[in-house]
């Protein structure tokens, strides 16, 4: 296989792996969109299913007795579970199950916690939104990220399988590169890794195109990475240890990644 056809595939595989990767930021950026959007004490449910409500515990209070968490519809049933000390936090919080009956009909309802003793709002105030909907259509159509609400999943988990497919193309790309270099050298031609600028000019270095010794003065042709295009010419300054340090003889700026072929008589 010559170096036009595995630079092709080398491009295109780097144009994968590059399109994998700035598709994964774009759905990661859309799920913390939607998580900084997100109401965290609003709750989307379907007829038939239920939650868990936890906080920490109220100021004033130590049992479950001392509280009393209400809802403003009786499509909302609610029952104080237990308390139990912070996992991170460490401090009590007090946990609660709402659940939603199979015949409850659409629309929001608030659920607010209150003090058993006074029948006031607790403090801080403890107030949720639950919102029931008619099918898990609904819910997805509600969701405030863009995949979610497109593709019903979590762009997150988009995000993940498709970094882990950017490492196909990236691994193809490793795999190319010893066949690119011997394809290279059959053609008589070595990749250009450094070019920086000097007083006489721009130098190039790139190493020896074949086993065959490159003596000082040689001129060395600059082509594009494609091979396809003549950028310039230099002429080569010195030979260490099979790297060719050439200096152009043209006002043309090379890049590394261009190919160096040396024009030998």
């Amino acid at each position: 296989m010559n170096y036009r056809t595995l630079q092709a595939r080398r491009r295109c595989a780097g144009l994968l792996g590059t399109l994998a990767i700035c598709l994964a930021i774009a759905f990661a950026v859309d799920g913390m969109i939607a998580g900084g959007r997100k109401d965290p004490k609003l709750h989307h449910l379907l007829p038939g299913e239920s939650l868990n409500l936890t906080d920490p515990m109220p100021r004033g209070t130590e049992r479950l007795d001392q509280l009393s968490l209400r809802s403003s519809s009786p499509d909302v049933s609610l029952r104080m579970v237990e308390t139990f000390t912070g996992f991170w936090l460490g401090g009590t919080l007090w946990r609660a199950e709402a659940t939603v009956p199979a015949t409850a009909a659409p629309g929001e309802h608030s659920v607010i916690m209150y003090y058993q003793s006074n029948g006031t709002e607790t403090t801080p105030r403890q107030a949720y939104r639950i919102r029931i909907h008619q099918t898990a259509k609904d819910i997805q159509a509600a969701s405030l990220s863009l995949s979610s609400r497109t593709f019903g999943v979590s762009p997150y988990l988009v995000a993940a399988v498709l970094m882990l497919l950017a490492f196909v193309p990236i691994f193809s790309m490793l795999a190319m590169a010893r066949p690119i270099v011997q394809a290279l050298r059959d053609e008589g031609m070595s990749e250009i890794f450094r070019a920086m600028a000097s007083p006489e000019g721009q130098r190039i270095f790139f190493s020896l195109p074949s086993t065959k010794p490159l003596a000082a003065n040689t001129l060395v042709e600059v082509l594009d990475d494609r091979a396809e295009k003549v950028l310039g010419k230099a002429l080569v300054f010195a030979v260490v240890k099979g790297d060719v340090e050439a200096i152009m003889q043209d006002e043309v700026k090379i890049r590394p990644g261009s190919l160096a072929r040396p024009i030998l008589p």
